[in-house]
């Protein structure tokens, strides 16, 4: 709902350098205004108004408007001339295209005491189908020169004065058939009928569920509401979508403790640290060790550890690492430690099977073989370790340790899915600086 504020009368001042009490003219066309409000203390030497294509379904404190000469409210949802009584220098009127009724015309005589206004527009109301309705405002108002954009001659005016008693009969005894109370529709003191907060649904559903309204001024302010809400939920969704591609999303909150598992028992891999990890068998296969490049400076206290038969999960800073385990292992008999060179922690975590293979040959590609009883009978000698690259935030399956097999076939590499590697930067001195 639009309103006239001091911001809004200030913005559309810029001709007289911003200046409201020396205002003479003012454009407050098209801002969805319902009210008319606070113009007549913030410019009292208003000349000009504008507010056509509004909302404002009653004219209302305008009084103190006393050098007012044009006031257009063309296409707003008027239904009767009060208000303006005051106005002594009101010139011009423009009503076009309102809904000032038929029962509207006994609301005309309210302007008898502007002796300066010379024209009137009321043209586009349902007023104007009434078959006497120029007779009438004519007669009523012999100050007028002109009557839609069409001048008053003489003999016009001498002919509406001679049938307007007749006219003025007629018409009342038309409402009185028509239900209409004559004397609240002559009244204009009273407000109109639209209210100035909430506005009760004017419309029905039809046969088909679809809600048909009446065109009316209740139905104007309903139909801009909803679209002026739906411009704004297409605005919020615009806005959204136009954000950069690349900032980073938002970080989860740290945690204290660990999230409880979900009931369904669908566990996913999780790495919101981006730590640097590998997970590999021991020399004898007997075990799945677990590697994580935490900071050589962090304090063990902010590290927390769960195993269980297949998963295991650490909180570093916060941040939780849940791993999907290949194998069953005993979380009793599991060990995490500490390395006092690097800082890494180590989880060595013992199978359940200690024969069997930490590989699960579903993750290997079309054409590739796994190394034959490897995984299941340890080698006579140890071959060397070799060096490898860490993958960060990837799946377990990535490096698997394979005990006994051949040199340069040391580690499978099957890549399901890589994740970026990321340093987390979250202020934390996990490193000391260069000097």
């Amino acid at each position: 709902m639009g309103q006239i504020t001091e911001q809004l009368v200030r913005q559309r001042a810029e001709h007289n350098e911003y200046m409201l009490s020396t205002l003479e003219e003012v454009a407050l066309h098209q801002q969805n205004i319902e009210r008319i409000e606070l113009l007549g203390h913030l410019c009292p030497e208003l000349k000009i108004l504008y507010l056509q294509n509004n909302l404002i379904g009653k004219i209302q404190h305008l009084h103190r408007l006393k050098d007012l000469q044009y006031l257009n409210l063309a296409v707003n949802n008027i239904t009767k001339v009060q208000n303006l009584q005051r106005c002594e220098s009101l010139q011009k009127l423009d009503l076009t295209l309102n809904f000032v009724p038929k029962a509207g015309l006994l609301s005309i005589p309210s302007l008898a005491g502007n002796y300066n206004l010379r024209e009137l527009f009321l043209i586009g109301n349902p007023c104007t189908d009434w078959h006497g309705y120029r007779q009438y405002i004519v007669g009523k108002l012999p100050q007028l020169a002109k009557l839609d954009g069409q001048a008053i001659k003489v003999s016009e005016r001498i002919a509406a004065a001679q049938v307007l008693a007749s006219l003025e009969q007629q018409l009342l005894q038309e409402l009185q058939a028509e239900g209409v109370d004559v004397a609240a529709a002559a009244g204009v003191e009273d407000d109109s009928s639209i209210p100035d907060g909430e506005v009760a649904e004017t419309g029905f559903v039809d046969e088909a569920g679809e809600l048909r309204r009446p065109w009316c001024p209740a139905t104007r302010i309903l139909e801009h509401r909803e679209m002026e809400k739906a411009n704004r939920e297409a605005e919020t969704a615009r806005s959204a979508a136009q954000k950069d591609p690349l900032a980073q999303p938002a970080a989860p909150p740290k945690l204290e403790d660990f999230p409880p598992l979900p009931e369904d028992g669908r566990v996913l891999q999780r790495n919101e640290g981006k730590w640097h990890f590998t997970l590999e068998e021991s020399e004898d296969g007997a075990s799945l060790v677990l590697d994580v490049a935490v900071g050589k400076y962090l304090d063990t206290s902010l590290i927390k550890a769960d195993v269980q038969p297949r998963l295991a999960r650490l909180i570093i800073k916060g941040r939780l690492l849940q791993l999907v385990l290949p194998v069953e292992v005993k979380p009793d008999s599991s060990v995490a430690q500490r390395s006092a060179a690097s800082g890494h922690l180590v989880l060595t975590m013992p199978k359940e099977e200690p024969g069997q293979a930490a590989v699960d040959v579903a993750y290997l590609r079309p054409g590739d073989k796994p190394a034959k009883a490897a995984a299941v009978q340890p080698a006579a000698k140890a071959a060397p370790k070799q060096p490898h690259k860490q993958q960060a935030g990837s799946s377990i399956q990535h490096i698997v340790k394979r005990p006994g097999a051949a040199a340069g076939a040391e580690f499978l590499m099957r890549e399901v899915r890589k994740a970026a590697v990321v340093v987390a930067a979250d202020g934390d001195d996990d490193q000391l600086p260069d000097l």
